[in-house]
């Protein structure tokens, strides 16, 4: 089921059991409310406990309101059984306030519903205060306790209880009040199908009552009878729905966590693995070279000792590359790099890169269109065809050329890197993109690498909407591709 179907599940269900309520007969109604209606205070006790407790965990704002409206929902109607049993007060204003004890709740309820979806955007603002929160709901029971006690809303000369004005206001809110939270729920849809749900059983009681009172005729008044008869139960479900799948989106948003600090970890140990290969190598010459030119310093000329200055320098070039090329990968991996796209001929960059590769004396033939555009970074798309190209270098005979070509492929831009090694077998052409990927062609074991550079070079692509892919070279050898779209930015 779609993020859009589950949104309106919780409705479906309300309105199938309020309709299953009108058709089964008293009987099967009674039985619908006693299942429902008569778990409605535990239910509502459930929602209570698990919403708090989630919301401790993850300070998600809509439980935090949920909570406490189904608290407060409990707590008062617990509040008026201890004091019926414990002082058996008997007074008429008593009697007013018990009338509208499941009133009194349901209102509060609401209103921490008409919250749960912001009526504006809470980014850059103070946090909603469990206190404030609180404070709210046990203000809004008070004053309609004081309503219910200091106006006279029950008559009972009919011989049943007639809330009169002050109840036909609380039904037409509940009315009101849960079309807004349904309307505005549905709006957020997913998890907040659930509270959509709530918002329409709280509807259809208000709705249901007001016509026991404006309607006449026995038939009638049974049928809106058995429509209701579920109501208090179906809101406390929905919500029940709606606070469960709040604590199963704290797991998982856990588990992600765990298996994002595991990937982490795992990272790093293979860091450390490379680190500790790749540097060893050059740091053990320095070192070699260091003591040698120390001890034999003396002894040596000029020209001898800039030969060890120089190959101490070109090692500690390579320290460099190791430095930086972890420091991109893991920016990459990241996804911290900064792209500002602006529509360029992608000549520049692709000279650039080439520059930047440092190729020596390797014949690198050159084949780009003229005139090719496309919205890309200078920068890092000069930096991906510079590890292309490393990478053609590192894994292919120093005598073979490296082909450097650009072209138009439909709606896309290709840039070629072809090298004359012994390729890539059909089984690892997609695991070399991989990070760290160590890998290494017959032959070719012992070269050095941190296996970031394929890594790299896709993520760039991707982050132009772009990707990119090794084919065979139909003479033999690699090509890498990286291909980028052409569309014109505005």
């Amino acid at each position: 089921m779609t993020k859009g179907g589950r949104a309106y599940l919780g409705i479906a269900i309300v309105l199938a059991v309020t309709v299953l309520s009108m058709v089964v007969g008293d009987t099967g109604a009674v039985a619908i409310a006693r299942i429902l209606g008569s778990l409605a205070a535990g239910l509502f006790a459930a929602v209570a406990v698990f919403a708090l407790v989630v919301y401790w965990e993850q300070r998600d704002v809509p439980l935090l309101l949920v909570g406490v409206g189904a608290a407060a929902f409990v707590g008062h109607d617990i509040v008026v059984q201890v004091v019926q049993i414990l002082f058996h007060p008997v007074t008429e204003g008593w009697l007013r306030l018990q009338g509208f004890t499941t009133l009194t709740g349901l209102l509060v309820l609401l209103g921490n519903l008409m919250s749960v979806v912001p009526w504006q955007d809470r980014r850059g603002r103070e946090p909603v205060r469990p206190s404030v929160v609180i404070a709210a709901s046990v203000a809004g029971l008070i004053a309609l306790d004081v309503l219910a006690v200091v106006f006279e809303p029950i008559r009972f000369a009919t011989g049943s209880a007639d809330l009169g004005w002050l109840g036909t206001t609380a039904e037409v809110t509940l009315v009101v009040g849960g079309g807004i939270v349904l309307v505005r729920s549905l709006r957020w849809g997913g998890r907040f199908g659930w509270v959509a749900a709530a918002g329409a059983a709280l509807a259809i009681l208000g709705l249901a009552a007001i016509g026991a009172q404006k309607l006449n005729g026995e038939e009638v008044l049974r049928l809106i009878a058995r429509a209701t008869a579920a109501s208090t139960g179906l809101t406390a479900s929905m919500l029940l729905v709606f606070v469960v799948i709040g604590l199963q989106l704290e797991s998982t948003r856990m588990r992600r966590a765990s298996d994002r600090a595991t990937e982490v970890m795992e990272g790093r140990a293979e860091i450390a693995s490379i680190v500790a290969h790749d540097v060893r190598g050059p740091a053990g010459t320095i070192r070699s070279v260091a003591g040698s030119l120390r001890t034999s310093y003396e002894r040596l000329g000029d020209a001898e000792r800039l030969e060890f200055v120089g190959m101490i320098e070109q090692e500690s070039l390579r320290l460099l590359r190791v430095a930086d090329q972890m420091s991109l990968g893991l920016k990459t991996d990241a996804g911290t790099l900064s792209f500002t796209r602006s529509d360029r001929e992608l000549e520049v960059p692709i000279l650039q890169g080439l520059h930047e590769a440092e190729v020596g004396q390797r014949d690198v033939r050159l084949e780009l269109e003229p005139e090719l555009h496309a919205a890309v970074d200078d920068r890092w798309l000069a930096e991906a065809v510079r590890q292309g190209i490393d990478n053609a270098m590192r894994f292919s005979p120093a005598e073979e050329p490296i082909e450097l070509r650009s072209r138009r492929d439909g709606a896309q831009a290709v840039i070629e890197i072809e090298d004359r090694g012994p390729g890539i077998p059909d089984d690892m052409r997609e695991r070399v993109f991989e990070k760290f990927c160590r890998w290494r062609p017959v032959s070719y074991e012992d070269r050095p690498g941190s296996g970031l550079g394929l890594f790299i070079v896709r993520s760039i692509a991707r982050e132009h909407g772009g990707d990119a892919a090794v084919v065979a070279a139909p003479e033999g050898g690699t090509i890498l591709q990286i291909r980028l779209p052409l569309e014109e930015m505005n």
